[in-house]
């Protein structure tokens, strides 16, 4: 009975282990085959992580065919959930996912309903199924009862679980600690050398293994030590920062202690006719491209496809990029800021000048824990779907509109004395799109509808973003707005993918507007990172930049853009860290310190390079 029950326990962790694999469409490909059979070993791996918690299951339960149909429902869900994520974010899911299951309203409406309740039965399904065919199958190889086993016997199978119990939880509790040194698992999956392609995780998932990809973005420091890092080398970092800044400085006669700043992150705001594969019957974006035809503008060079709001919005905020983040950072709104009592922002910046902070999310508190991440930041309040004044939407989109968005930032400067920092956050061109509105643009080389909704709702933005701006020049307050799309929407399918190869699915609109005359002059900026935005804006502001700024403004003359595994020099040619000049790999380093000693380390410098960047608690 043990000798079945052992090969029936391991055939299903291979199968298991089969299905997850096939949750990221990698399955037996060549590629598959080979990064993951031959010359690396993440499904084996992956394999028996799978049969030792089924064996913990086991050992706890006491019924295997009741712990394979709670693997497999597990198993089942995860699958699902990935397959989702995958269509539109291309991405798979990560442990820091399972913050969202705090949010089942944004959950539900990312998913069809009739999907959900297909893949809740299912789950149910297979539960139910593993408890059935566990009771057939005691009937027909019926499990000695307690009472009739000697005392001996009883015994040695009362220890044998125990045993198996424990050494399962130890071993899987190794898991847990999969990126520190020394780590069996990681040992395991890199016996064969390293194969992890963090750059791309639906990559690296098909590469290492399902459960070896979810283990490698298990939670971990945001960065590693840098060996120079003390306190006389961020002293010395701090003066030559501030020599820069007093250089860059001495000439500009601008000011924004008196001007309102407006940081507009548009969700999912792209140009679609820059794609190939399909053609709009009409622009949908003409007043945004003569606004950024009379400006600085550009585009700017987004995290990943479908998704990655939250990492946009704090690198604008901080000037901190994701990519000298270790790769595992996935989501530092959920990962990092909310584990500290304060956090270096842009938002102390400008109260420390003289500005009232205020956030605008026309949504729900809780996504990416922007409650607590705005309280760290120091914004004085945060105006949301509960709070916000207007409450419109158009057609048969759920969302808050724009139009309406747009009129809270302008309520909030009509009711405050003092210069507004507003940090907006807009909803209206979330996903999904299905039959939003009731006159989609036309769209000719595709049959996806989904495509005619989007651009419909990039018309929406677009005549409301130009009242906004109209509005903001007739008053006699002045105004700065920086206006950016986060991401590209994730509905558009492979074969359009496959035309848009290279960066053209990660590059969105851009572009800083002041209502002060003389102050927009066209200027159209390389490809960037929105952690350069900040001093773009004080370059079109014309106004003194604190050492941090500097320090940023100076790195993107050398690299516009940086992301995890992806840099771009000013003429969007990708190059390497290793190939950079000793004046860029200098900024390089130098900014890698202060973020390090920003994010994780001492902040001994903060004072010095971004005062008052860190709102103190009273």
């Amino acid at each position: 009975m043990l000798r079945r029950g052992f090969l029936g326990s391991l055939l299903a962790a291979v199968v298991a282990s089969v299905l997850l694999q096939a949750s990221t469409l990698g399955l037996f490909s060549i590629r598959w085959l080979g990064d993951q059979l031959i010359f690396g070993v993440g499904f084996y791996v992956d394999t028996l992580v799978i049969w030792l918690f089924l064996g913990l299951l086991w050992a706890v339960l006491g019924r295997l065919w009741w712990s394979i149909g709670v693997v497999f429902a597990l198993v089942l869900a995860v699958g699902v959930a990935t397959l989702v994520k995958i269509q539109f974010r291309e991405e798979p899911v990560y442990p820091s996912d399972v913050d969202f299951l705090r949010e089942p309203g944004f959950l539900t409406s990312m998913v069809s309903p009739t999907l959900l309740v297909v893949a809740v039965a299912a789950v149910v399904g297979v539960v139910v199924g593993g408890v059935l065919l566990g009771r057939r199958m005691a009937r027909r190889y019926p499990r000695p009862r307690w009472r009739d086993l000697r005392r001996p016997h009883a015994w040695l199978l009362a220890g044998s679980r125990v045993l198996v119990g424990v050494v399962a939880l130890l071993l899987l509790a190794q898991a847990g600690h999969f990126n520190q040194p020394g780590n069996l698992w990681r040992s395991m999956y890199e016996v064969r050398g390293e194969h992890w392609r963090y750059w791309n995780q639906k990559t690296n998932y098909r590469s290492n293994g399902f459960i070896g990809g979810f283990l490698f973005n298990m939670p971990v420091d945001a960065m590693a030590k840098p060996k120079d890092y003390d306190a006389a080398r961020m002293d010395e970092i701090a003066d030559r920062y501030e020599r820069l800044a007093a250089r860059t400085n001495a000439g500009r006669t601008g000011s924004l202690a008196d001007t309102n700043v407006v940081i507009v992150l548009s969700e999912s705001f792209s140009d679609p006719t820059e794609l190939q594969g399909f053609d709009l019957e009409h622009d949908p974006i003409p007043r945004t491209r003569a606004r950024m035809a009379g400006t600085t503008s550009g585009h700017m060079l987004s995290q990943m496809y479908g998704g990655g709001t939250a990492n946009m919005e704090f690198e604008t905020l901080t000037g901190q990029s994701l990519g000298l983040f270790r790769p595992q950072m996935l989501s530092p709104y959920q990962m990092l800021v909310p584990e500290q009592a304060d956090y270096p922002s842009a938002v102390g910046w400008f109260r420390g000048q003289g500005h009232d902070a205020i956030a605008i999310h026309p949504y729900r508190v809780g996504m990416y824990k922007r409650e607590q991440v705005y309280e760290r930041f120091g914004f004085q309040s945060f105006i949301h779907d509960t709070t916000i004044g207007e409450t419109d939407t158009i057609d048969d989109n759920p969302y808050i509109s724009d139009d309406s968005a747009f009129d809270e930032v302008i309520t909030q400067i009509d009711e405050h004395e003092r210069p507004l920092m507003v940090n907006l956050v807009t909803m209206q061109n979330h996903i999904p799109v299905d039959d939003n509105y009731d006159d989609p643009i036309g769209v000719s080389g595709t049959g996806d509808k989904r495509i005619g909704q989007y651009a419909r709702g990039l018309e929406h933005t677009d005549e409301a973003l130009d009242e906004f701006l109209d509005t903001l020049e007739k008053k006699p307050e002045k105004t700065i707005v920086l206006f950016y799309g986060d991401h590209l929407p994730g509905i558009y399918d492979s074969t359009i993918k496959h035309e848009n190869a290279g960066i053209s699915l990660y590059r969105t609109p851009f572009f800083i507007w002041s209502s002060e005359p003389g102050h927009n002059r066209p200027r159209t900026i390389p490809t960037t990172s929105p952690a350069f935005f900040l001093p773009l804006l004080y370059d079109v502001a014309d106004a003194p930049v604190p050492p941090y700024l500097a320090l940023l403004g100076k790195l993107h003359e050398h690299v516009t853009a940086l992301q995890q595994g992806r840099m771009l020099d000013p003429s969007g040619e990708r190059v390497e860290e290793s190939d950079l000049d000793d004046e860029t790999a200098q900024l390089l380093a130098d900014l890698r310190l202060v973020q390090f000693d920003f994010s994780i380390g001492d902040r001994r410098a903060v004072d010095r390079m971004w005062p008052g960047a860190v709102v103190k608690k009273p």
